[in-house]
């Protein structure tokens, strides 16, 4: 993964963002493609401007102070993790726990390895009436429980190769999923759909194409940035 300390325009610290009393705000929103068209500035403050369809763009000294760092979005191998809920059955002379999951979780635990627990088998019959599959795990050395417990088994699937980036990059609002990519000299908002997350990448299923730039951190910070210049957000003299 290429990381970039110093993204050629960069972003900025929360008191420079937040400075002062910013100038009209429209309510339009900004998530949408890297599509260009015209519109005037939403909004400036403090260095950080908004234009409809272009997004943030951040003058050097916010870029400095909020110290950006960027990454490419890239194919890479991903191990996803997997938390399942199952409802422990019996306690001796093994201790069994039980879960329903769907046909696509199923076929992932069989090249899956597992922490605190074994697969013992996967029972299939009920796939055909609910797309659900029947699986049995043995817990390995559990804390004491009692059958009707519920515990929680994390897995990691096996490696696939899907485009990736940090975790840090995805945000999720009130209007869904969301990255900032670099926009030409400016930061847009763009909608994404995750698939699969790992400790440290999430894989980007659909919005963002292998070379695109986004946002690493503060992604957060854009995002009040962008509420508060578009949105009108609440100020103080």
């Amino acid at each position: 993964m290429k990381r970039y300390p110093w993204f050629p325009l960069g972003l900025a610290c929360s008191a420079l963002l937040f400075a002062g009393c910013g100038s009209g705000a429209s309510s339009a929103e900004a998530g949408h493609d890297h599509a260009e068209h015209g519109g005037a500035d939403e909004g400036a403050e403090a260095g950080v401007t908004f234009k409809e369809g272009r997004g943030l763009q951040l003058s050097p000294e916010v870029v400095k102070a909020l110290g950006l760092v960027t990454a490419e979005a890239e194919e890479r191998p991903l191990a996803a993790e997997l938390n399942i809920t199952a409802q422990v059955f019996a306690t001796a002379p093994r201790v069994l726990a039980s879960a329903r999951l769907t046909v696509a979780q199923a076929a992932s635990l069989e090249k899956s390895s597992f922490t605190g627990a074994k697969l013992v088998r996967l029972d299939r019959t009920p796939a055909a009436a609910t797309r659900l599959v029947d699986a049995v795990f043995e817990l390995d050395a559990p804390a004491p429980v009692r059958i009707g417990d519920f515990v929680t088994l994390a897995l990691a699937v096996g490696p696939a190769t899907v485009l990736g980036v940090p975790r840090s990059a995805v945000l999720d609002g009130a209007t869904g999923t969301f990255v900032y990519v670099g926009n030409g000299g400016a930061f847009l908002r763009t909608p994404v759909r995750v698939g699969a997350r790992s400790a440290d990448f999430i894989e980007i299923a659909d919005g963002l194409y292998a070379g695109d730039i986004v946002v690493v951190t503060p992604a957060e910070q854009l995002w009040l940035a962008e509420l508060r210049l578009t949105k009108g957000g609440g100020h103080s003299h």
